[in-house]
Formats: structure tokens, C-alpha cells, sequence
């Protein structure tokens, strides 16, 4: 990756979680308000909504408040490390994967 593609990253505020085109389509984002909040949201766009609320798209979301971000990221942290032998490791490597700085230490 090129530090001009790590600098974009960086500063990416929405992320594309999914995409399904069909009759309903649906479309997931997360994203970071300008004020701190997280965002998760969703779009159906085609049949299913027609049908159901007769309307060509159905929007949802779910909000983080700023404040709240730290207890978010342990959260998650823990969900995907918790009883895991090589957390550090993994979270290490997962880190490497995704241009996030980290640093390394150890002590013997």
C-alpha cells in the first residue's frame, strides 16, 4: 500500500460494510459523523419496500453517541480476541493488515 493510499484510509469517515443488488437491493455503511458519532446504517431499495411500506427505499440506522466509542471498541475487541491463546499476536497482525500504527514491545 502506498502511504498516499494509508493517508486516504486514515481519513476515510464511511466504509462500505455490504452490497446485494437484486429485486431489493441493500446497501450497508458505517461511518463517523463530523460531531464523533458512529453510524451504522442500511438501505433496501426495490421490491420489498414497495411492498411493504410503499415507498421505493427503506432506510435504518443505529447511533453511537461520541462518548460512548471507547466502551464500542472494547466491545469489539473483546468479541474478536476474548479467550484466544494469540490475541496479541492476532491483534498485531490484524493491525499490520489494515495500515494501523502500532508499536510493538516486549519485555523479558
Amino acid at each position: 500500500m502506498s502511504m498516499e493510499e494509508g493517508d486516504t484510509r486514515a481519513k476515510a469517515k464511511e466504509i462500505r460494510l455490504f452490497e446485494e443488488k437484486g429485486p431489493t437491493s441493500r446497501f450497508i455503511y458505517a461511518k463517523i459523523e463530523d460531531n464523533g458519532d458512529i453510524v451504522v446504517s442500511g438501505q433496501d431499495v426495490g421490491e420489498a419496500p414497495r411492498k411493504f411500506f410503499n415507498d421505493g427505499d427503506y432506510e435504518f440506522w443505529v447511533i453511537v453517541k461520541e462518548d460512548h466509542k471507547y466502551k464500542l471498541i472494547f466491545a469489539l475487541i473483546e468479541k474478536l480476541w476474548k479467550r484466544k491463546l494469540k490475541a496479541v499476536e492476532e491483534f498485531r497482525e490484524f493491525l499490520k493488515e489494515k495500515g494501523i500504527p502500532s508499536k510493538w514491545m516486549t519485555w523479558s
